[in-house]
This record gives structure tokens, C-alpha cells and sequence, in this order.
């Protein structure tokens, strides 16, 4: 078989050739595993009453996109009545513990001008100054206590009057201290995966009533083989082509490798996170995982275009000048990312045809190329 191509200017002119140059790069080992999406877990959150309630509403079903503050569900809070008016009560309990401290610290104003001129005596003074003591100290303790109750009601999430209610978001406008309604709120954007309660139905805190799972960036969970399993580590780039997807590429990174081997698979679970702006990625997808594992020193690559088969043998095909191009069976390792890593037969800085080499094998194998398209 002739080891060179020569093509005529109009040949050359036609196939349209694009060379590259073979590059030196740090090296990677690509470690493939299949793999499964899944939520981010740590951006997953089971939305339940803090408290004994009954479901008034909901107000979202499953697959709905929510925003942080929206409204999920109306509960009637068994204990948010009481709480309420607990509040109600510390808070006139601090109006009347200030109230008592400002009369006190009158009272010790007046007593030190007075005293200066024989007005009271030194001990009505102390007894005054320790009045004061006395009424800063009840002052801070209820308002430890209007604190406390503050944060109940917090916790149980009041809504507004139904006049507010019409966006679907979630507001703290004051109830009276009767009003036990209560709103399940998104504690950031996301997405509903499931509903778990209805309308009329009694919930307590060990009851979730919807999943909330925030999608802008999920976890595919990767099976690598144990003798592979020694050569990941967290951040690490890895490569995701999804099957539904077909040649689209996802790139993300591996944030966790398991501490103990699948005795049923032989493999070690390996976690990984990637961006998902526009949503692609959904739970329970499969695909295939490359794992970019760094080799610790360069390499040389070429564009996956440049490769050929020539007679069983991986070759590039390399310009000689005025149409000449001759073909050089080298030796691959790991592809990934476009590129292929060359152990043998060529050296980095060398140029060879990449789109278009196709061309030059038809040449070599059938001995010519038409100058014509």
C-alpha cells in the first residue's frame, strides 16, 4: 500500500482539509462507569407543620415550579392560637416591665437631686437605686419571654388576611391573637416532586406534606469499578452523556467517592454534581460517566477527526506541502473531550489533518480523489 497521498490543486481545493497541530497537555486517565441522576440531596427539602394541624388547602401539585416565600398549603395550626395570644400577652407584659423602668429611673433622678440638699436620706436613695436594678432586670426577662413567643410563632409560619393572599405568597401581616391559620412556605426555588397530603387531612411534624427540590445543579451517582476506584478524587472533572440526550455532553465535577466496596457489584459509589440551568437533567436519568482522572504528567493529543483506519492500523495523515500527505500508523490511549491521547508514532507540534481526513483514506484506499464535488 502506498504510504503517501498526493492531491492536485483542484482536489485540494474541494475536500477543504483543516490541520491541527498535536498538542502537549496534561495528561488524564478516563475512568467510564454508568450512572443515575438524582437530586442534589443537600437542596432537597421535606415540607411539613411544625406543629399538630389540619390541612386546609394545597395549593401546588407535583412537577409545579415555586418561588422562595410562595405559599404551598394553608394549615389550621392547633397551637398557633395559644402562641398568638402569648405573644399578645408577653408583649403587654414588656410595655408594663418599661413602663415601671422609666418610673424607676424618675424616681432615682429626682432622689440624687434631692439628696444633695437634705431632701431624702441616703438609704431612700438606695432603696431607689436598687428599685432600678430591680425593674431592668423584670424589663429584660420579659422581653426574653416575648422573644421566645415571638419565635414560636415564627416557626409556625402565620399568613396573611385572605386580602393579601392572592399571589400565592406567604406574608407575616399581624392576625389577631385568635386566627390559627398557618402557611407551609418554599424556603427557596425549586420544583415540587410530590405532594404527600389533601385537604382535611390531620398532619403532625413526622409528616411531610410536599418535596421541594431545587434543580439548578443535581447529583449523578456513578458505579466504578473497585480496581479503578483508588485513582478518583473530589474534584475531578467528569464528562455525562445521558442516554435520552444522545451526543450532548454534561460537565461537572466529583464531589464525594464512598468509603466502602458495593460487596454485591464489586464497585464504589462516586458522587458527582453538575449544573443544570436549563433543567435537562431529571431525576432517575441513566448515562455514562467519564471520570477525567489526572495522570500526573503531559501528553500528547489530537483531534478524534484526525484518526483513521488504515489497513487495521490507527493512523493521521501528515502534509508534506504542495498536496503531498503521508500516513503514520500511531499507538492511542483515552479519549475524551474531542481529543485522543497519542503514545507512539508521532510527537507533539507535529501537524496533521484533521476535518477532512476521511478524504485522504478514500484517496489511499481507491488510489484517487475527483476533483470535482
Amino acid at each position: 500500500m502506498p504510504t503517501t497521498v498526493n492531491l492536485s490543486p483542484e482536489a485540494l481545493a474541494n475536500v477543504k482539509l483543516q490541520f491541527a497541530k498535536a498538542e502537549l497537555r496534561p495528561g488524564v486517565h478516563t475512568i467510564a462507569a454508568t450512572g443515575i441522576v438524582a437530586f442534589n440531596a443537600k437542596r432537597l427539602a421535606q415540607l411539613g407543620s411544625p406543629s399538630k394541624a389540619r390541612v386546609v388547602a394545597i395549593d401546588v401539585a407535583a412537577g409545579d415550579h415555586v418561588r422562595a416565600g410562595q405559599r404551598l398549603a394553608t394549615l389550621d395550626e392547633f397551637d398557633l392560637s395559644d402562641v398568638r395570644s402569648q405573644v399578645a400577652s408577653a408583649s403587654a407584659a414588656v410595655a408594663d416591665a418599661r413602663a415601671a423602668a422609666d418610673a424607676a429611673n424618675a424616681a432615682l433622678q429626682r432622689g440624687t437631686e434631692l439628696v444633695t440638699g437634705g431632701g431624702i436620706a441616703q438609704s431612700e436613695l438606695d432603696r431607689r437605686r436598687a428599685a432600678v436594678v430591680n425593674a431592668q432586670a423584670m424589663l429584660k426577662s420579659r422581653q426574653a419571654d416575648l422573644q421566645k413567643w415571638q419565635g414560636m410563632q415564627q416557626r409556625l409560619m402565620p399568613i396573611g388576611a385572605p386580602a393579601n393572599r392572592s399571589n400565592g405568597t406567604a406574608t407575616l401581616a399581624r392576625l389577631s391573637p385568635g386566627d390559627s391559620l398557618g402557611a407551609l412556605v418554599a424556603p427557596f426555588d425549586g420544583v415540587i416532586s410530590n405532594v404527600g397530603a389533601a385537604a382535611g387531612d390531620i398532619v403532625d411534624t413526622s409528616s411531610p406534606i410536599a418535596t421541594l427540590a431545587d434543580l439548578s445543579t443535581m447529583w449523578v451517582q456513578a458505579n466504578v469499578p473497585e480496581r479503578e476506584a483508588a485513582d478518583v478524587r473530589p474534584g475531578q472533572t467528569v464528562l455525562v452523556h445521558i442516554d435520552a440526550y444522545g451526543n450532548r455532553q454534561f460537565t461537572g465535577r466529583v464531589i464525594d467517592v464512598a468509603d466502602q466496596v458495593d460487596i454485591n457489584t464489586g464497585t464504589v459509589a462516586v458522587r458527582c454534581e453538575l449544573p443544570n440551568g436549563d433543567g435537562a437533567l431529571r431525576a432517575n436519568m441513566f448515562g455514562t460517566v467519564e471520570i477525567q482522572s489526572p495522570l500526573g504528567r503531559d501528553t500528547t493529543l489530537v483531534p478524534d477527526t484526525a484518526l483513521q483506519d488504515v489497513n487495521g492500523q490507527t493512523a493521521v495523515f501528515i502534509p508534506s506541502g504542495n498536496g503531498r500527505f503521508t500516513w503514520r500508523a500511531v499507538r492511542t490511549g483515552y479519549a475524551a473531550d474531542g481529543m485522543t491521547q497519542i503514545l507512539s508514532g508521532m510527537s507533539a507540534g507535529t501537524s496533521v489533518v484533521a476535518d477532512g481526513s476521511y478524504w485522504l483514506k478514500a484517496a489511499l484506499m481507491k488510489g484517487s480523489i475527483p476533483d470535482e464535488g
